[in-house]
C-alpha cells in the first residue's frame, strides 16, 4: 500500500479473485506510525510541528489518489472529488484531535485510538474509490460498524457474535457480486467510539472477518511469499514453508514471525478455514498454505527469534515451594497487566521472559517483598517449531550442539509439545538462528528472494 502502482496491483489481485470477494486494507506504508508522531508531537507540545505532521499525510494521499487516477486506463470521473473531500475531511478532525491533545497536554488510550486508526480510514475509502475507477464494483464498509470490540483501547478484544451479526451486511454485498473493502485494525465500542485490535491487527480484523462471513479461504497479502523458515531479512538460506499446522502457525506468530499477527489463526481454527500467506510482488508464487493437517518430513518447520525481550528470575530458597508461592509471583503480573511469554523454574528459582520494559519496575519492587529478583535486559528469545518437535530423537542434541558457542540465560520446552525455546544475548541471536537454520536445513544451498 506505498503508492499508486502497489494500490493497482492489490486491485488487480482483487479483481483476479472474482465477485464477492472481500478485502480488508491496511494503512498506507508508515501512515500509522507518523500520525503516532503527530499525537505524541501534540502532547509534547509543540502543535504547529504535530499539525505539520498532520499535512504531510495528506498531501501524501492527495499525491497518491492523483497519481492513481493519472494511470492507463483509469477513469476519474467524479472520484477525484469524492477521495480529496474524504482526505479533507479526516485531515480536519486529525488536526482537532491534534489540538484538544496540546491544550490538555494528555494523550489518552482512547484518544491515541481514534488517531492510529485515520490511517486505514483514509486507505479503505480511497481504495474502494479507486476500484470503482478500474471497473470493479465495490463497496466501502466503516469498518467502526462492522468490528464490535470491549472497550480496551489500544489492544481491544472482538466481540465475535456482534462481528457475526454485524458481517451480514458484508454478506448481503458479496453475494450480489460486489467487492466490499474494509478497513482492518480498528473497530468500535458499543456506544461507537473508535477501538483499536492492535499494531498489526488488520490480519487479524481479515481473519475475523473471514470466520463472521464463512469464507472459504483466508488470503494474508504482504511482501514476502509466505512464512520462511527463519526471517530471510537476516538468515541466509531462508526459504519459504509450503504448508504449516495452524499450531505451527500460531506458534511462529507468537514468537517473532512478523509475517502474521499472532491473533490471526484463532478464528481460523473455529471454522477450520485454510489460511494463505501469500505476496504482492509475487501473485504466482504459491505462499504459504496453513491448515489443520498440514504435516512434514522435518520435525523444526521454522526458526522464530525476537530481541530486546527481559528476563526476570525470582530466587527463593524459603518459599519457592511453598504453597500460593507461584499464584503470588503470577498474581504480580496480572496487577500490573504484564504478559509473560516462558516460563522456567528450578529448585529455589522462576525465570520468565516478558516483552515489554512498560511497567517493569513496578513488577520487581512488588515481587522484592516475596523474594529476591535479578533482571536481564536486552535479551533474545529463539523459538524451534515444529508439529514433529518432542516426538522425534535428537532434536535437543543437535540444537544445543548448534549452540555451543553461545553463552545460553534460559531454556524452555513449550507446553504445546512443538517449541523448544533459548534465551541468549540481543548480540548473539543472528549468529545464534543461522547456527540453528544451517543445523536443521542444510540442504537449501541458495536463498531464496524474500
Amino acid at each position: 500500500m506505498a503508492d499508486a502502482e502497489a494500490w493497482k496491483r492489490v486491485l488487480d489481485i482483487v479483481k483476479a479473485s472474482g465477485p464477492g470477494t472481500i478485502t480488508i486494507v491496511s494503512a498506507t506504508s508508515g501512515t500509522t506510525n507518523s500520525l503516532i508522531l503527530a499525537a505524541e508531537t501534540a502532547r509534547s507540545g509543540s502543535l504547529e510541528e504535530a499539525k505539520q505532521i498532520s499535512d504531510e499525510i495528506k498531501k501524501r494521499h492527495i499525491g497518491l489518489i492523483n497519481d492513481f487516477f493519472d494511470l492507463e486506463g483509469v477513469s476519474s470521473g467524479a472520484s477525484t472529488d469524492l477521495c480529496v473531500n474524504h482526505i479533507n475531511k479526516l485531515a480536519a478532525l486529525l488536526d482537532n484531535y491534534l489540538l484538544g491533545i496540546q491544550t490538555l497536554g494528555e494523550l489518552s488510550a482512547k484518544s491515541l485510538d481514534a488517531i492510529s486508526s485515520i490511517g486505514e480510514r483514509y486507505s479503505s475509502f480511497l481504495l474502494a474509490e479507486c476500484a470503482a475507477a478500474i471497473g470493479i464494483p465495490a463497496v466501502w464498509i466503516d469498518a467502526a460498524d462492522i468490528m464490535k470490540t470491549t472497550s480496551e483501547h489500544g489492544k481491544a478484544a472482538p466481540l465475535t457474535d456482534e462481528i457475526r451479526e454485524r458481517g451480514k451486511r458484508i454478506v448481503h454485498h458479496s453475494e450480489n457480486g460486489r467487492f466490499p473493502i474494509m478497513g482492518g485494525f480498528y473497530g468500535s465500542e458499543e456506544h461507537g467510539v473508535i477501538t483499536t485490535l492492535g499494531r498489526g491487527g488488520s490480519d487479524f480484523s481479515a481473519s475475523l472477518i473471514g470466520l463472521a462471513t464463512e469464507a472459504e479461504a483466508i488470503e494474508i497479502w504482504t511482501d514476502v511469499s509466505g512464512m520462511y523458515t527463519s526471517d530471510p531479512r537476516f538468515v541466509q538460506r531462508a526459504f519459504s514453508i509450503k504448508e504449516l499446522s495452524f499450531n505451527e502457525a500460531a506458534e511462529l506468530a507468537y514468537f517473532g514471525a512478523k509475517v502474521l499477527h499472532p491473533a490471526t489463526i484463532q478464528p481460523a481454527v473455529e471454522r477450520d478455514i485454510p489460511v494463505y500467506v501469500k505476496n504482492t510482488f509475487a501473485p504466482e508464487h504459491p505462499g504459504t498454505r496453513i491448515f489443520s493437517d498440514a504435516d512434514s518430513d522435518s520435525p523444526v518447520r521454522a526458526i522464530a527469534f525476537k530481541k530486546d525481550i527481559t528476563v526476570i528470575t525470582v530466587i527463593s530458597s524459603r518459599m519457592l515451594l511453598a504453597w500460593g508461592f507461584l499464584a503470588k509471583v503470577f498474581a504480580i503480573f496480572e496487577k500490573h497487566r504484564v504478559s509473560v511469554d516462558l516460563v522456567s523454574t528450578s529448585e529455589v528459582s522462576i525465570s520468565m521472559t516478558v516483552d515489554k520494559k512498560a511497567r517493569l519496575e513496578a513488577v520487581c519492587e512488588e515481587l522484592e517483598h516475596v523474594a529476591s529478583v535479578n533482571v536481564y535486559h536486552n535479551q533474545a528469545l529463539i523459538s524451534l517449531v515444529g508439529k514433529n518437535l518432542m516426538k522425534s530423537k535428537g532434536v535437543a542434541a543437535k540444537a544445543f550442539d548448534a549452540l555451543a558457542d553461545f553463552p545460553i540465560r534460559m531454556i524452555s520446552q513449550g507446553s504445546s509439545d512443538i517449541n523448544l525455546s533459548v534465551v541468549v544475548e540481543n548480540d548473539h541471536a543472528v549468529k545464534a538462528v543461522q547456527s540453528l537454520h544451517d543445523t536443521f536445513f542444510p540442504n537449501q544451498q541458495t536463498p531464496e528472494s524474500p
